[in-house]
């Protein structure tokens, strides 16, 4: 079938109008806020309003700052956790994920209390690399207080997750445990991002959105989103196609005592990338 060229120009809006339609609805961006880790959980919620932002997904032991004592974790006494809760209120903040979670913070007498936390939060994700011992562990707690598990990744070959393989493996049997990869590790650890994503895309429910400046290099370094070889115009096609519903968490690891610049630009690429897809769809016509 021949398509003349409004009819082609046609096609192209309305599939840019569908993913616009998607993001907008089903897309949660958010920030994790280790991108501000040297800064408080206060200081980082009031970067990202600046930003537009009011999704976060907040890495435990962030000091919480102002008036409140401690870090953002289950060791705040109820006091501080009702005083927190009524500040995120107040700010219009949603926390949407606890993590990452790892052997470094987690053990078997205080798992439990990571998922008790979550849940006096109303925090629905807590992202994690459980030990693989301990997935059925997190796969039952998940259950008893409603708080989802997704599995991150970092370089290998520190994590057990970075091969979206295991990560698949992991996630049979556990239905309260999805996926919510970092698409800049899997850069790093040679996985080809489309591709894995295909292999996750029953029980993705997130991902940490990054650039990076070298494939299949775990050295290689953050940088600005689209000036690296992530392809993130790409990714989002993928998402849409898989009709994708979860957190697009953005995380930026490079000039982390001043990046508030360089995650303004970030932002603004993530914004204006639907325009720049029709833009990209009409020259293919």
């Amino acid at each position: 079938m021949n398509f003349n060229m409004r009819q082609q120009l046609f096609i192209a809006c309305f599939f840019f109008i569908a993913l616009s339609s998607s993001a907008q609805k089903d897309w949660q961006l958010a920030i994790q806020t280790w991108t501000f880790h040297k800064y408080s959980f206060l200081e980082s919620v009031d970067k990202a309003d600046s930003l537009g932002v009011r999704d976060l997904e907040v890495y435990p032991g962030q000091k919480v700052g102002g008036e409140i004592p401690g870090v953002f974790s289950f060791t705040l006494d109820k006091d501080a956790r009702d005083k927190l809760k009524q500040y995120l209120h107040d700010k219009k903040i949603r926390v949407v994920a606890l993590g990452v979670i790892d052997k470094y913070y987690y053990n078997k007498d205080n798992l439990e209390k990571f998922f008790e936390f979550a849940k006096y939060m109303n925090i629905p994700f807590i992202t994690a690399e459980p030990e693989w011992e301990d997935l059925d562990e997190f796969n039952r707690l998940a259950a008893k207080y409603k708080v989802k598990v997704a599995l991150h990744c970092h370089p290998k070959p520190s994590s057990h997750y970075w091969h979206p393989d295991s990560t698949v493996k992991a996630m049979q049997g556990r239905k309260n445990i999805g996926a919510w990869p970092d698409i800049g590790h899997w850069a790093r650890n040679g996985v080809d991002i489309q591709q894995a994503l295909i292999k996750v895309k029953n029980k993705l429910w997130g991902l940490h959105l990054k650039d990076v400046e070298a494939f299949d290099n775990v050295k290689a370094s953050d940088v600005l989103f689209g000036k690296g070889i992530c392809d993130i115009p790409s990714v989002f096609i993928q998402l849409q196609q898989m009709r994708f519903k979860g957190v697009l968490s953005m995380e930026y690891e490079a000039n982390e005592d001043n990046n508030m610049e360089d995650m303004r630009y970030n932002k603004n690429f993530v914004d204006s990338l639907l325009r720049q897809l029709l833009h990209k769809l009409q020259l293919k016509q």
